[in-house]
């Protein structure tokens, strides 16, 4: 896949993304691993994913193709000098639910391809290919109960 991150912002800067997971450890493109921020004397600048400046303010870049299935935090900084730095300041961040090939979207569900099996009761939602499985939900039957406390 490409261009799973995009951002909003004023065209003629320098932008870059970091992508956390839920417990707020960064990932480390040269290690193909999360850490917590600055083991090791790393910075941003080894934590950073360029974005391509694609003009009418809008910025693009591509998940590392090593970035397990989960779901994610992208933040997107300004850089200010000539490499990324801790102190670039933050512009932007969303939650991404990445499947290791894609973003999982509510419209990838309803619009694109599920095939159910009724001898296994397992349900597999395909990505726009048709092809490239992004979960599979099984069904059981028995008693469910699901409690919503409003914060």
């Amino acid at each position: 896949m490409a261009n799973e991150i995009q951002a909003d912002y004023a065209s003629g800067n320098t932008l870059y993304a970091v992508i956390r997971n839920r417990s707020g450890q960064v990932w480390l493109p040269a290690q193909q691993t999360f850490e917590n921020w600055g083991l090791g004397g790393h910075t941003a600048d080894d934590y950073d994913l360029a974005l391509t400046d694609r003009t009418g303010s809008r910025y693009i870049g591509d998940f590392d193709p090593g970035l397990p299935s989960g779901d994610y935090c992208v933040q997107i900084f300004r850089q200010a000098g000539a490499t990324p730095a801790d102190g670039d300041m933050l512009v932007s961040s969303r939650e991404i639910l990445w499947t290791g090939t894609g973003e999982l979207t509510a419209a990838k569900l309803l619009a694109n391809r599920a095939i159910e099996d009724r001898l296994t009761e397992t349900i597999d939602y395909y990505d726009d290919d048709g092809q490239t499985l992004l979960f599979s939900q099984t069904l059981h039957e028995g008693v469910s109960v699901f409690t919503r406390t409003p914060q």
